[in-house]
Order: C-alpha cells, then structure tokens, then sequence
C-alpha cells in the first residue's frame, strides 16, 4: 500500500475514534498519523470539528495539539460543540483557546496544498468581517448553525456525518456560557438574532410547526434579553435584531416577543413602517402585550389606535403614562374623525376635556369650577318634553321665533366666556363635521359655507340662518358628554335645511306648519346620509316617515308636507311630531321688526299680524352675528312665498331700519349661494359621485325640487304681449304746441290736451294647451284657468280683438276653444269642461299647432305655453316658435325637457300639486 492511501485509511481510522468517543484509541492513531505538514487545511478543519462535535473535551484536545493549533478555521468546530452540548469543549475552545464563533479563515503556517476557498470552511455563512451582519436577520451566520440539525452535508473530507442534538441543551449551554461572559458583544448579539430565527422558523410554515422548538428559542432569546438589560451583555445590534423581526405577515407570536420584550421596538417601528400602521388585527391582538415607552413610542401607538377606531386597545392604554397629552389628544381626536369613528373622536375628546379640566382645577387649588349645567338632550326644553314617551304636552311646543339673534361669535363671546370650553366644543363641532365628510365627502363644499358661531344660553343645539351655523358652547359639550359622539345627525338636519332652501322664504305664512314640515323633510335626509337617530327615536321617526311616504306618494319635500299640514290632514299628530322632529332653532327665518313685541310669530291665523312687515329689522349698533337672521321676503330676489301667504295683505307697520336693505342683500346673497351650492351638489351626486347618488335618490329629488327655477305665472304671462298703438286717452302725454299756446297767452297757464292714443303692450295671438291626461285633476286645471283669466282681463292686457287657442290634450288633441274676446274668455272659463284623462304625450298638441299656423289661423303668433305635470313624450324637433312649459308640480323631470324649450315651476302654492306621481 502505497504513502497516499495509508494516509487515507489513518484518516479513516481517525473519524471512526472520534465518531466512537473512544479517546485512548485516538490517542494511538494520531501517533502513527500523517503530521500537519500531510495534512490539507480541509481535513484538519474536518477532523477538529469531528471532535468538538463528539466530545469529550481530551478528544478535541488531541486533535488541537496534533496540529498544535494551527486550523485554517474554529468558527464552525465551536458551532458544532455547542449543537451538540458540549459544554466543556465550548468552554475551553472559548476561555482556553480564544476562539472565535463568527472568527474568518486564515492560512495555516503548515497546511498542503492550496487554500480552498475561505467560503469552503465557511459554508458561505456570513462571520464577523462580513459587511451585511445584522442588515437581515435571515441571513445564516455561523452562529445559525448552532441551533440547526445535522443535514449529512457537514464534512469537510471524508464520508456524512452526524451527531445527536438536543435543542433544548443547545439553548442551556449557550446561555450558561453567557451568563459566564464568554461571548464577546457581537457573538452575544448573533446569538440571539439566530435562535431568533430558529424561533421564526419553526412557526413559520403550517405544514411544518415546531412550537416546542419555537418556546425553547424564545426563552433563550428571553434570558439573553434580560442579560442584556440587567448586565449590559451585547451592544445597540440588539435593538436592530429586534426590529428587523416586525415585518410583514410575521408570526404574531414572534411580533408578540418584540411587544413584551422590547415594546420602545415595537413602537419606534410602529412610528415608521406604514404597513404596520395598517395592520388592524396586528394592532389589536399586540396592545395587551404592550408596555409604556417613551412619549414618542406611546404617541405613535394612540395614533394607529385612533385612526382605526380600537377603542377597547384605547381604554387598555389610557392609564400610560405620557400619553394621553394635551399635545397628543387633539392630534388624536382630529385622526380618528377623519377616518370617521365617530365614537372612538368622542371618546378621545371628552379625555381630553377631563384633562384641561383637571389642569384647570390644578392650577386654581381648588375643586372644578362651578358651572350651571344645561339640559344634556340635542333638543330645545320645550321641544325635548315627553319626546321618549311620545306623550302631549300640556300646552302645544313653539320656537323662540326672532326672540334672539345668533350667538355671538368667539369675538363677541358673552362677558365670562369660558376660551377653553369654547375651544373643546369647535373641536367637537370640528369633529361632527370630519365624521360627515368621511361619512359623505360630496357634502365637504356646502358645509364650509357654514361659519360656526359660539353662543351661550341658547334654546337649542343649533341655530342656523343660511350664512352661519350658531350652536351653545355649554349643550354642544353637555351633549357630547352625555352621548359620547358628535352631533352628526343634527349637524346634517341644519345643513339640509340650507341645502333645501328652507330658511328662504316669505313672512306670511303659517310658521308652525313650516317649521315642522322642513324638520320632518331634513330628518327624511339625514336618514339617508347618516342612518337613522340611535334609540327610539330614530325608529318612531322612521315610522313617521313611511307613513307620510306612503300618503304623500313618496315624496317627502317640505312643501308637499306642509301643503298636507295645511289641509288638516295631520292635525292630530302635529303636536306629537314637533317634539319628535325638532332639532334646532328656526327662530332667525323670522325675524321680528324693530319696533313690534315679540310675538310667537303666528298670528290669527298663522300668518303675520296686522302692521307686521316682512322685511328684516336690524339694529346697526349690535355687534356681528348678534341680532341678524335670514327671513325677509323675497319679493325681488326670487324667494318662495309659500301657500296661504297673502300676496295683497297689507302692511301698515313702520319701515324698515336702515340696516334692513343691506340685510336683505345679505339674505339675497345667502340664498343664491345655496342656491348654487344644490345645484353643484345635485349635479356632483348625478355624475363624479353617482355612486352615492345611487344611495341619496331622496336627496338628489330634493334638490332638484329647491333649485327648480320659480317664477310669478301671471308676469310670466305677460311675456307674451305685443306692443300696439291704441285709442284711448293717454294721462302721461299731451299736445305740446297747446302747452306753449297757454303759456304765451295765459303766462303761467298752459293749456293741457291728453293724446287719444297711446303704446301699449297686449296679448294678442298664442296658444295655451292644458295637459288634460290622468294625472291632472278638474281642481288644478280650474285654478290655472282662474289665474290666466285674471291676467287676460286685466285693463290693460287684452286688444278688443285677440286669438288664443286653449287647447286640451292628452295622449292626443281632445279639443280647441278659441278666444276672440273677453266675452267669450268669461264665458269658456266658467263652463269649462275636461277631455281625455288618458296617457300623457306633448307632440299631437304641437302638430295641431302646426296646422293651425298652415292654415293661416294665427296673425302674429307669439308662441305656446304648456301646462302640465311633465309626465309625457315631448318633441325631439324645435317649433319655430317660443314655447315653455309651465310645471305646476314640483316633482317632474327637467332633465328629459328639451333645451329648446324654456320651463318654469310655478310657486308651490300658486297651483295645489294634484298629481298622482
């Protein structure tokens, strides 16, 4: 046998001894066995790891001296002796020899041979030069193979190998030699970075769980931790380590130690990392392990908590310390509203207040200040009485009508004001409206054109008047402690009500049929937006609103209800339904004059008194917001007179005060404003967000039904004149050669004949056509009649020879009057008889017009007015010929109307709607 293979069979020989621990046997070979210089740097390294594997320690000390020390690498001979729990070849590799678990590969002074690559010994694993330890825990060191099994890949030379372990003597042994200081602060920190990782793994794969394993790491990791922390063992890597744990889709019993272990980790990642902010069920399931930080840490925790709503976790936190702050709280309350819990903003806030009060009370020496609590509910006192029981009161409920002015704003705040109490309640103001926008973001426009205006002392939550949103400092907080939530509801309920027009309209009419009707048609839309009111009264509310639903066809617009309320139709359940519906303050839709008592805003009848003018009073001395309101007739600024207004009453009261005209202008402005704001809005829900429009019809109709352009018929009517000379004497012009005459001869006498002629503007020739179809009734049809007549036997409104076709239509013409006189006009008008009630299609009145016109039957004709509900086919082609259709309810569709033809919707109680749509 030649030198070569008895090298290879002593090697052999060697591996056998060692694998057999028998150590007088080893003894023997390695006197025979080829000397360092025989010897490659692999099967040195080979045999030495061999023998720190399998122990004992005189073995492993065998095979050191027999090469006197001189390996080209230790790392993995330790690695191994602490795999395999031996405990004393790891001491005296680590205390005796110096050696290094992450130490690199140096080149033997007696080795055969080339140097294999250093990543040969290495097994590619990184060690302490390596630039990247610690950037990612997953990156195998060295020290990963401490607590790995054997994988018959381990030898360097020679056959597989392999030895048993016990992971749970691994893990005793390391932590024994580090509680006794064997491990520098690197090896200390890889240590715990790879049991770590072992911990990961064995949790890491559901076909492949190891919990045993993992509890076994982890409270390695644990003691290593509090070595850390007690003993100052390892250096700054440990938090990295730690950190670099959170990722995402991470074991939540991994990121669980980090909580308990190392919550300032947790929390400075929280700070960072988006994804962990997101990660809802990671949150919640993570607090209970949590412990305080510091400020940052804690502010960071409140901030992912608030924005997700976790109330619970929130009450879990509540007791740390720094951080429930004055500085992190509002932060708090402004990111939970903007995400839109509501509750959890409420919550947040009222902490807050019982921290500014505790400052307060702190700063005085004294208990809290004494404050006189006001009524908690969101309803005014007379208002709120019986509201759960539904029970009558004694006496029927009214509004403080034009009583008082908006509340002053924080400029004009009440003398003893508290600024903190008026901060908190904006806040909570603030915090209703993030809530609706995150709730509704097409509202975000129209309620910034709301000013809130602080008040004390009010009669309700709200008082709003179409420029500024007036609310109690003392009820808005009382509410928000009482309910724990911001007022959304009744936030919305006033914004409907600006949003609907409701707070334009006329002073002659009944206040407290109009005061309930746009209640119930706000509460109809604040449903829609905000779901219905918690308790009972969100389902008796409910109740009501289906029952009008179903009597009024469904639609739940003011004026169709209050046109029912003043036909009795409701009268028993008024009372009831005022304190159920009432909300806010209307009182600033009807402002008193300046120099009448205040009265309860009814009259007689329900109408302004005799000598009551319309038109708003206002005292220039009072400061901004003080005493001003919205309410002044709307004569030429295109306002609603509602139905049973007295178009003709008479106003014998005083004028107005010399603010009274700026004021209107104000009004003017505030209602075209609104105007346009539902327009935009309606306009917004039908194109970029008909995804909500789909979920708003009721609000969408509404507003389609406020911003219906509405006009006076009878000036309407007027339009269609024609300017004619006519024989009559003219009062205003005269002859002026017997002015002068006079003058010359009289001297100051001059001589004055009137004109007999004089220009006048008359309707001569058009064509009226009355929708006479099934959803017209003979009622509504005569009162368009009556209205018409009375314009066309005006004075000065007809020529003594005229040509008005009136013609009745339906799914076809039914038939033609013609009118050549006023005679003939009296006489149609009080025999009127209906034709058809069929369907409903405008194009055969259109035809028969046509042919009239062929045949020569109209002179100069000035076009043609259809009176109809606007349920029905119209023309695709323009008539050469103005046309406009006169809409008598407030429910058609303006979008299927051509755009050649002009359309007007008459005032809701010039024509009572019949219609059965």
């Amino acid at each position: 046998m030649d030198q070569p293979d008895k090298n290879l069979s002593r090697l052999r020989a060697l591996r056998q001894a060692l694998a057999s621990r028998d150590v007088e046997r080893l003894r023997g070979l390695l006197a025979e066995a080829p000397g360092p210089a025989d010897l490659s740097a692999l099967e040195a390294v080979d045999l030495l790891e061999r023998a720190c594997a399998f122990g004992p320690r005189a073995a492993a000390q065998l095979v050191w001296e027999h090469v006197r020390g001189d390996f080209a690498y230790t790392g993995w001979a330790l690695a191994l002796a602490l795999r395999c729990a031996q405990g004393d070849v790891a001491r005296w590799l680590l205390k005796d020899e110096r050696q290094d678990l992450l130490g690199g590969v140096r080149r033997p002074r007696a080795a055969r041979g080339l140097l294999p690559h250093e990543a040969t010994f290495t097994r590619f694993n990184l060690t302490r030069e390596s630039p990247t330890l610690f950037v990612n825990n997953m990156d195998p060191t060295v020290s990963t193979e401490v607590f790995e099994d054997f994988t018959g890949t381990e030898q360097l030379a020679g056959a597989p190998w392999g030895a048993a372990v016990s992971l749970e003597r691994t893990c005793e042994l390391v932590l024994q030699l580090a509680r006794e200081g064997l491990f520098d602060p690197v090896v200390f920190d890889d240590l715990l970075r790879a049991c770590l990782v072992k911990a990961w793994h064995a949790l890491r794969h559901a076909g492949r769980h190891q919990p045993e394993a993992a509890r076994t790491c982890l409270g390695l990791a644990r003691e290593l931790l509090r070595l850390h922390r007690d003993c100052g063992m390892g250096d700054a890597n440990v938090e990295l380590i730690m950190g670099n744990l959170i990722v995402p889709k991470a074991n939540p019993a991994i990121v669980a130690f980090v909580c308990q272990e190392g919550p300032s980790v947790f929390l400075g990642r929280l700070r960072t990392l988006s994804w962990l902010q997101d990660d809802v069920e990671l949150l919640r399931a993570m607090v209970p392990r949590l412990s305080p930080a510091d400020a940052r840490g804690n502010e960071a925790l409140l901030m992912a908590l608030a924005r997700h709503g976790l109330i619970d976790e929130l009450t879990t936190i509540a007791a740390w310390p720094d951080t429930f702050t004055p500085r992190s709280l509002p932060s708090a309350v402004q990111v939970a509203s903007s995400a839109g819990h509501a509750e959890v903003a409420a919550w947040l806030l009222a902490r807050l207040e019982g921290l500014g009060r505790t400052r307060a009370t702190a700063r005085a020496g004294e208990g809290p200040r004494a404050r006189t609590k006001a009524p908690t509910s969101r309803h005014p006192p007379a208002a709120r009485a019986n509201v759960s029981d539904g029970a009558a009161p004694s006496a029927t409920p009214h509004r403080e009508e034009g009583a008082q002015g908006v509340a002053p704003s924080d400029k004009t705040a009440a003398a003893g004001a508290d600024p903190e109490a008026d901060a908190l309640a904006r806040q909570i103001l603030e915090l209703a409206r993030c809530e609706v926008v995150a709730r509704n973001p097409f509202l975000a426009s129209s309620l910034s054109l709301l000013t809130p205006v602080a008040g004390h002392e009010s009669s309700s939550l709200f008082r709003v008047d179409g420029r500024s949103l007036g609310y109690d400092v003392e009820r808005v907080m009382d509410d928000f402690v009482e309910h724990r939530r911001a007022p959304t509801h009744d936030l919305v309920h006033a914004l409907a009500h600006c949003l609907l027009l409701h707070p334009f309209v006329g002073g002659s009419l009944r206040r407290r049929h109009w005061n309930l009707a746009a209640d119930i048609a706000a509460e109809a839309v604040v449903a829609e937006l905000m779901g219905p009111r918690d308790g009972l009264r969100g389902s008796r509310e409910q109740a009501v609103l289906d029952q009008l639903g179903t009597a009024l066809a469904g639609r739940l617009g003011a004026e169709r209800i209050y046109r029912a309320l003043g036909e009795g139709r409701f009268e028993n359940a008024v009372e009831q339904w005022e304190r159920l519906f009432v909300s806010d303050d209307h009182g600033l839709w009807y402002p008193e004059p300046q120099d009448a008592p205040a009265d309860d805003g009814k009259g007689d009848e329900g109408g302004p008194r005799q000598g009551e003018r319309p038109d708003r009073a206002s005292d220039p001395n009072e400061g901004e917001g003080a005493s001003e309101g919205l309410g002044a007739p709307r004569d030429g600024d295109q306002a609603r007179d509602l139905p049973g207004a007295d178009d003709d009453a008479p106003h014998d009261g005083p004028p107005p005060a010399s603010g009274g005209a700026q004021a209107a202008c104000e009004d003017a402005r505030a209602q075209e404003r609104w105007a346009k704001a539902a327009k935009s809005l309606r306009v917004d829900l039908e194109t970029l967000s008909r995804s909500y429009g789909s979920q708003t019809k009721g609000l969408v109709r509404e507003l389609a039904v406020s911003t219906h352009e509405q006009v006076d018929y009878r000036e309407f009517l007027r339009q269609f004149a024609v300017s004619s000379e006519e024989m009559h004497l003219s009062d205003s012009e005269f002859d002026y050669v017997f002015y002068t005459y006079g003058l010359q001869l009289y001297g100051d006498t001059p001589l004055i004949e009137p004109l007999e002629y004089r220009d006048e503007k008359r309707i001569r020739d058009f064509a009226i056509v009355i929708d006479t179809s099934s959803s017209v009734t003979a009622t509504v049809v005569q009162q368009f009649v009556d209205a018409t007549f009375d314009v066309l036997t005006s004075a000065s409104s007809f020529f003594e020879r005229t040509n008005i076709h009136i013609i009745q239509a339906d799914a076809r013409v039914q038939g033609d009057t013609k009118i050549s006189s006023l005679a003939d006009l009296d006489r149609w008008r009080r025999s009127i008889r209906l034709k058809g009630f069929g369907g409903t299609d405008f194009r055969p009145a259109f035809r028969y017009v046509r042919e009239l016109r062929e045949r020569g039957e109209f002179d100069d004709f000035q076009g043609l007015i259809y009176f109809t509900d606007g349920w029905g086919i119209y023309p695709e082609q323009m008539p050469p010929y103005k046309t406009t259709f006169v809409f008598y309810d407030e429910d058609h569709r303006p979008e299927l109307v051509p755009a050649w033809a002009l359309q007007i919707t008459l005032h809701p109680g010039e024509f009572e709607s019949m219609s059965v749509y």
